[in-house]
């Protein structure tokens, strides 16, 4: 039995694999801590899994913002958030530490690396994030959630840690999601991301009202509400319910979430965030088509009615 502290915070690409790969440790019987930052988005994701996480007095990293305040601010969070990480390291005395990305990777990988303790981290996209390449350089071990991982030289392919797919009798799925559509109906999922997509949703919104025989479900932050054959339900933390609906997909190109389409084998539109940094969305996007069956990468830059043409074509074979 191994003591393990995990690290993982910012949005749920990075949490959800985190918390799939510690369940794993625990079902072998290992002791299993998790760390995260203070943003709210964090611990309800967590709670959703039944995880009370150490957290962090850090809700992002210095280099992530232009405002001098912010960076001021951040940073001596950051070293509030280096001194609790020591002071938990101490306490729980990990055999292993595991980073899952994000700002709050930092501080654990400092404390890992000073304290003489392994530390692995895990890379979701195609291409490295700081974090990750700073560890590198370090001599941690880096794992990767695709075959290629740009700006990384040495690394192990491991995949990305998904939740198991659960599908359920589209009836029951419906309930579940509080939609009352025709059994028969052609229906479209769109995924945002964790925290929401608003270029996504209005250019989905126009693709919805051109594509009259489908119905549009949109996972949103919003309440639920109808308009027309567009559907907007609350974040759903479960998703089986959703992809059990969904004959296709439209989503981001995170790299968890293009696994978990990969996982369902869905028919799958993604649509790479152009702000992305270093443009990892296109690239996580080109690797997963690659691999994927009807699959198509489409720029939020495209006119609405060629969304709504892949849309009707993929409805049309699915």
């Amino acid at each position: 039995m191994s003591r393990v502290l995990i690290a993982s915070g910012g949005t749920g690409g990075h949490i959800f694999p985190a918390i799939v790969f510690g369940r794993s440790l625990q079902d072998k019987g290992d002791v299993v801590q998790w760390l995260c930052g203070s943003r709210e988005l964090e611990r309800t994701i967590y709670n959703s899994s039944g995880i009370e996480p150490v957290i962090l007095p850090l809700s992002g990293s210095p280099m992530g913002t232009k405002s001098i305040t912010k960076i001021l601010a951040r940073t001596a969070d950051l070293f509030r958030s280096l001194r609790q990480t020591f002071r938990l390291v101490k306490d729980f005395n990990p055999d292993e530490i595991y980073l899952f990305g994000g700002y709050i990777s930092f501080a654990p990988l400092v404390a890992a690396k000073l304290k003489g303790i392994p530390v692995t981290l895990h890379e979701q996209n195609t291409i490295a994030g700081r974090v990750a390449r700073t560890a590198s350089k370090l001599g941690a071990r880096i794992l990767t959630g695709w075959p290629v991982c740009a700006g990384i030289k040495d690394f192990t392919y491991f995949g990305v840690p998904v939740r198991e797919p659960v599908r359920l009798p589209r009836d029951e799925a419906l309930r579940t999601l509080g939609l009352n559509l025709p059994q028969e109906s052609r229906v479209v999922g769109v995924a945002g991301g964790s925290l929401g997509s608003g270029p996504l949703s209005d250019l989905l919104r126009r693709a919805a009202e051109l594509c009259g025989g489908c119905e549009f479900v949109f996972l949103s932050s919003k309440s639920r509400h109808d308009e027309k054959n567009a559907h907007f339900i609350p974040s759903q933390w479960d998703m089986n319910p959703f992809y059990s609906v969904c004959d296709i997909l439209v989503c981001r190109a995170g790299g968890s979430t293009l696994a978990e389409a990969l996982k369902w084998g869905m028919p799958t539109i993604t649509i790479p965030w152009p702000g992305a940094m270093d443009n990892h969305q296109q690239s996580n996007a080109e690797e997963f088509v690659k691999l994927a069956k009807n699959s198509h990468i489409f720029s939020e830059k495209d006119s609405p009615e060629k969304l709504a043409e892949i849309i009707y074509n993929l409805t049309s074979k699915s």
